[in-house]
């Protein structure tokens, strides 16, 4: 069994969109190859030319609703500047906006009541933070500057800071975003609601403990995730591969409401 996971790409320097050049993206012009991976070297996006790239986010962007500890998109407030001063190395510490989850969903609301967030957003959760405390972010792809990230959530219904997120999707089920914590002994699933502000649940008693990463619904409604914790697990038998890592099946008892709980399964190769 293969199991299949699709990321938006998103890098901390920046979220970056594909605009068309020309109204029929069924003209595009194929590159003639795909940029080779270099160690230690970068390279530029080779592009189709009915295409261009725009920066729609990047780690500098201001939030549109701030805290103190939560200032940037993509850094935390621990430090009086971002950037290094002049012959120093310290920094802000960087949060990663991980894997992001892409929806369309009109009516979406934010902090300013006032205000058309439109319908195209990015939505990610921050796999490092200061004290591994990390938030919720949207990126709302049809606003203007100053409405163009907007913090939805840093604590859960039980007052928890959130840990820092790796893996991202929708469950359309039940409309939630699921988010996973990539820590063996402490990681899990979290759901949140697309809306501001987010309401954010843990599924411990759920999914239990794992470190998950990357998840998928699929059309009956059952969560596949697959985990990744590096190195054996144990040594009882140093001759036979020693797995630390699964791939997982959760089966909702209701569909609309994960909190009801479900059966985890783990997968087997025989």
């Amino acid at each position: 069994m293969r199991m299949t996971r699709t990321f938006a790409a998103l890098s901390l320097a920046g979220a970056l969109a594909a605009v068309g050049a020309h109204a029929d993206a069924a003209g595009l012009t194929p590159v003639p190859n795909a940029q080779p991976k270099v160690k230690g070297n970068t390279a530029p996006n080779v592009l189709s030319p009915e295409l261009a790239e725009k920066i729609a986010a990047q780690g500098s962007t201001p939030l549109e609703n701030p805290s103190a500890d939560f200032p940037f998109y993509g850094y935390d407030g621990d430090q009086p500047n971002m950037l290094p001063d002049l012959g120093s190395n310290v920094e802000a510490t960087k949060t990663e906006p991980d894997k992001n989850t892409y929806l369309v969903l009109p009516g979406l609301n934010g902090p300013d009541g006032h205000y058309d967030y439109g319908k195209r957003f990015l939505f990610q959760g921050h796999e490092l933070g200061k004290g591994n405390a990390a938030y919720i972010t949207r990126i709302n792809l049809d606003a203007d500057y100053a409405h163009r990230v907007t913090l939805l959530a840093t604590r859960d219904t039980d007052n928890k800071a959130l840990p820092t997120f790796d893996g991202s999707t929708w469950y359309p089920f039940s409309h939630r975003l699921l988010f996973s914590y990539e820590n063996a002994s402490a990681g899990g699933v979290w759901q949140a609601t697309p809306g501001f502000p987010s309401i954010v649940d843990h599924l411990i008693g759920q999914f239990g403990h794992a470190g998950y990463e990357g998840m998928q619904a699929d059309s009956h409604g059952n969560i596949w995730v697959v985990e990744d914790v590096g190195g054996p697990f144990g040594t009882a038998n140093p001759h036979a591969r020693q797995p630390n890592s699964f791939v997982y099946r959760f089966i909702p008892k209701d569909k609309t409401d994960l909190t009801k709980g479900g059966k985890l399964q783990a997968l087997q190769v025989m």
